[in-house]
């Protein structure tokens, strides 16, 4: 056993060995709990309002940008294009909590299943969440609660977020709902 130690080098191995595993540990903490594995949102302007009310689920990244699959402005085309661009299948990733809908005014002909199957290919040990956006302002002021849910029936294999963010006058400023699906999220993630 003396002989094995008074090798520098494999001391010096299994010494980054053990700062790698802390780091690894220490990562998937900040992203999440350990337990449940990561936990991410995605898609428009209101996903860091959601973020910001779970303790659970995190964005990829701070900055709205294909890279952390969330923006502004964005619809649904774009995130999907965003998902099939991400860099590489990711299986840490347990939970996707998905905010998208409401820039494209919550289009019947969005492409729901190709959206869940890029997810799916990219993240194949993720549940999928949607979280239903808003309506009641702006270019969706006209918008019904009947076409929020026809629009969300579409994505087979998810599981629905209740309650959704609903008809409001300005979704971009932390409105007490958010703090209502923060804790939902929070409850779905095992």
């Amino acid at each position: 056993m003396k002989n094995l130690f008074k090798n520098k080098y494999l001391i010096g191995t299994i010494i980054s060995l053990v700062f790698a595993s802390i780091l690894i540990v220490l990562i998937r903490k900040k992203m999440g709990d350990e337990s449940d594995g990561i936990s991410i949102i995605i898609g428009d302007s209101q996903t860091p309002l959601i973020a910001s009310q779970s303790k659970k689920a995190k964005l990829l990244g701070s900055v709205g940008s294909e890279e952390n699959l969330w923006k502004g402005g964005m619809g649904l085309s774009w995130l999907k294009q965003a998902v099939d661009n991400y860099p590489s299948i990711n299986k840490d990733i347990k939970n996707i909590f998905i905010n998208i809908g409401t820039n494209g005014g919550f289009n019947p002909k969005d492409n729901a299943d190709g959206l869940i199957d890029s997810l799916k290919s990219k993240f194949p040990k993720a549940k999928l969440f949607m979280v239903q956006g808003s309506w009641g302002w702006g270019n969706n002021k006209d918008i019904t609660t009947d076409r929020v849910k026809n629009y969300y029936d579409k994505f087979s294999d998810t599981t629905i977020i209740d309650p959704p963010i609903g008809s409001v006058s300005n979704p971009h400023i932390n409105l007490p709902i958010y703090k209502e699906i923060g804790k939902e999220i929070d409850n779905q993630i095992k």
